[in-house]
């Protein structure tokens, strides 16, 4: 018996279409973070924060405000000086236990023995959630710096054991 298929494949057809102006790329939301890279007179000072929560840090890679970074820009309310104060960034980064369950989750679905859930392990996948919340997506080879506010105060609410912090690193 022979199966007839007669309907046709139509991929994407329930996908959200962009309006002109509104689709953006992946090179102009990165823009002032490259920027920044280059930009060694940044290191040992925070002269140039916009948003006057960000902290010194040691490489020049992270010297970069929520203000300069045009993907963080959509989550900055009008009225709002730096993303840390946005409601959405407290729930979502700086809440214990969706840290918790994010990173139960996260070590389920690669097959990973949960560990205990220590500070260190709460501010790493503060991190994360941060990345994925302005970013949307985050893998073994995309590696996006996180403002030094949002460093600063994750590091404030999960401090390291150790006093010590890795910083970021580009993928090799």
């Amino acid at each position: 018996m022979a199966v007839r298929n007669s309907a046709v494949i139509a991929p994407y057809q329930f996908e959200p279409e962009y309006f002109p102006g509104e689709m953006r790329t992946d090179s102009d939301t990165d823009t002032s973070e490259d920027e920044a890279i280059d930009n060694n007179t940044r290191v040992g000072n925070t002269d140039w924060c916009l948003c006057t929560k960000c902290s010194s840090m040691p490489l020049s890679d992270e010297c970069v405000c929520c203000k300069e970074t045009n993907a963080v820009s959509h989550r900055l309310a009008h009225t709002t000086l730096c993303v840390i104060e946005n409601e959405d960034f407290r729930t979502v980064c700086l809440n214990a236990e969706v840290l918790r369950v994010s990173a139960i989750a996260r070590a389920d679905m690669r097959g990973d023995n949960v560990q205990p859930i220590s500070n260190d392990v709460l501010r790493h996948q503060a991190y994360r959630q941060f990345t994925y919340w302005i970013h949307q997506r985050l893998g073994r080879h995309i590696r996006k710096v996180i403002p030094s506010c949002v460093v600063a105060k994750i590091r404030t609410v999960f401090p390291s054991s150790t006093g010590h912090y890795t910083g970021f690193k580009w993928a090799e």
